[in-house]
């Protein structure tokens, strides 16, 4: 039963659950988000609620995706700005466009609106201003867990660093964490590390036994026992062994993301929620705040979850646009920051030797360049895009000056078959 748990919980933060979840459950209707609970049914889901819970999208996971600070260590991120509001331009085209779902070609305005897509919201933001937005299942300033698109804000947190040059992203993680010297992760340079190309045996997959590197990881974050035995996230990471060399392959991990964390905190000499309201959050202009759930330990998960509302999840994708002074006191994702991401070295043969394929398959486009800097997509355009388990997402298209958010409840990822359709209609050129 344990091993079951675990492997449930590997799932949270990754892209490979879909078949899983689909066997187990079909996902609670997300109407009842906007009925609300009763107290009889909070306290349950308080007492009871389970990670397995998110991976067959039982009604729990409806009530866990805007309610994670009731199970979770949370830190919490206020707004320190007044609120830089994004107007309203509506494009009713947007709603016109056209994909090809598990539930059939349907125009965007009929996917959100059909309970059978577990939708709960979506917002386009072009050039700083509210171009389509609808919340079928959710009230709009609700806050909702981001699962992997997370992932993307330890990227952030590193390129800041490499910014003040503080970091080297040629250099190995032992030249900054102490606490990774003597280890395999010692001379992993920081770039495959961003890049989750890190050559140890740490794969998202590698769950068939309680005793591997990510099912260890998972449970030491739930404070569950292995083998009776309870362990912190660091020890766990410190077993991690060689497979293959650091650059070779693209193998998607939770366990890499939170390399990244302990790097920022070496670094910075600061908890990675204090630096990340110093640098970013407390710079820009939200609406709510940013929930950083943590380990028991207090170790935060920023592989997944934290919990935002929607529009300041476009927000963050809006500092990557030409757009960010609408949202920002000051610059956050420099020029070059930028390029690190668009010019990247991986290729597209790198990318489908790797998890590319996956990728791709949920997107429904074979044209995607590759993968970096934990952005699962990168196109030639430009463009980029996080995902996060049930279906939640960030699409950004800097050259537009566009962005797409979105959150569900829902695991096979339709909803991303609509992110390239909008961004290449014409609409933003």
């Amino acid at each position: 039963m344990r091993l079951i748990k675990i492997a449930i919980c590997i799932s949270i933060f990754t892209f490979s659950s879909v078949a899983i979840a689909q066997e187990k459950s079909t996902p609670a209707p997300v109407s009842k988000a906007l009925e609300g609970w009763s107290a009889e049914e909070t306290l349950d889901n308080i007492r009871n609620f389970s990670v397995s819970d998110l991976i067959i999208t039982s009604e729990r996971a409806l009530w866990y995706h805007r309610n994670a600070s009731q199970t979770n260590k949370t830190a919490i991120l206020v707004r320190r700005q007044s609120i830089m509001e994004l107007p309203s331009a509506i494009l009713r085209e947007i709603g016109s466009i056209r994909a090809e779902t598990a539930l059939g070609s349907m125009t965007l305005d009929e996917f959100m609106a059909s309970p059978e897509s577990y939708a709960q919201g979506l917002v386009v933001v072009h050039k700083g201003k509210i171009a389509y937005e609808t919340y079928p299942g959710m009230h709009e300033l609700d806050p909702h867990f981001t699962a992997s698109v997370s992932k993307i804000l330890g990227s952030l947190v590193i390129d800041l660093l490499i910014d003040d040059g503080l970091i080297d992203e040629r250099k190995s993680l032992g030249n900054y964490v102490p606490e990774f010297v003597g280890s395999a992760w010692e001379n992993v340079p920081v770039r495959d590390a961003l890049d989750m190309t890190v050559g140890l045996n740490v794969s998202e997959y590698d769950r068939t036994s309680d005793i591997s590197i990510i099912s260890r990881l998972m449970a030491a974050e739930l404070g569950e026992p292995i083998n009776g035995k309870l362990e912190n996230m660091l020890d766990v990471m410190l077993d991690a062994q060689p497979q293959g060399k650091p650059g070779d392959s693209f193998i998607y991990s939770s366990v890499v993301t939170q390399s990244l964390v302990f790097l920022a905190e070496a670094v910075s000499k600061k908890s990675w929620s204090d630096y990340f309201d110093e640098r970013v959050w407390s710079k820009m202009g939200v609406e709510g705040p940013l929930q950083v759930h943590l380990s028991p330990d207090g170790i935060a998960i920023v592989h997944g979850p934290m919990s935002i509302n929607l529009r300041d999840l476009a927000r963050l994708g809006m500092l990557y646009t030409p757009s960010w002074s609408q949202i920002s006191t000051e610059r956050i994702v420099s020029p070059k920051a930028l390029d690190r991401i668009q010019s990247t070295p991986r290729t597209n043969e790198f990318y489908l030797a790797g998890n590319g394929p996956a990728f791709m398959e949920r997107l429904g486009d074979n044209t995607v360049k590759t993968a970096a800097r934990q952005w699962d997509a990168i196109w030639t355009d430009g463009d980029f895009f996080k995902a996060g388990l049930n279906t939640q997402g960030l699409y950004v298209s800097p050259k537009r000056d566009l962005v797409i958010a979105y959150f569900s409840t829902e695991p096979s990822q339709q909803m991303q078959r609509y992110l390239r359709p909008i961004a290449t209609s014409g609409l933003f050129d």
